[in-house]
């Protein structure tokens, strides 16, 4: 019921995305502070998603639904579905979920891990820069009401490594 998560955000120039991925379009049907339900279809299987908590550790209840109830509850969404393909990337002793995202959304990579407990260690891979778990902005609910095109510039600064200083 609870899942412990941590998302960062991805150096595509340093990660080598394997064959296989997955096709997600989800979209949101209730989004309020700390809370979202959303409808996710998952290569032509539909899933609906109760999230509850902000953070790394949140609720979390899934539940199947058959394609009719599914593709209506699509129509349904707030906002446009969010389209992008996750891959599975075996580093260490985890198997991290990297998503990359299509159409208005398009540029943005984000890795998320999931732990068993909030300070389990990992091995953090060479191709995850800045985490930004708990950062609204990158919140999937968010990015469907506001996606990167309306931001482009700021999420693109936002990705710039910090400028060093020289003494």
């Amino acid at each position: 019921m609870y899942e412990i998560e941590r998302k960062f955000l991805v150096d595509k120039s340093r990660l080598k995305l394997p064959r296989k991925f997955k096709t997600i379009e989800q979209g949101y049907l209730m989004r309020a502070e700390g809370r979202s339900l959303r409808v996710r279809k998952v290569d032509g299987g539909y899933i609906l998603t109760l999230k509850i908590g902000k953070g790394a550790r949140r609720i979390e209840i899934e539940r199947p639904l058959n394609k009719a109830e599914g593709a209506e509850l699509m129509q349904r969404a707030l906002d446009p579905a969010i389209a992008k393909k996750r891959y599975a990337v075996k580093h260490g002793k985890h198997i991290w979920d990297v998503d990359v995202f299509k159409a208005e959304n398009k540029g943005l990579v984000l890795a998320e891990i999931e732990l068993s407990d909030e300070n389990e260690a990992f091995e953090r891979p060479d191709w995850v820069t800045r985490e930004v778990t708990g950062d609204r902005l990158f919140q999937n609910s968010t990015l469907a009401s506001h996606p990167i095109s309306l931001w482009r510039e700021a999420f693109e600064e936002f990705c710039q490594p910090p400028a060093s200083t020289v003494d």
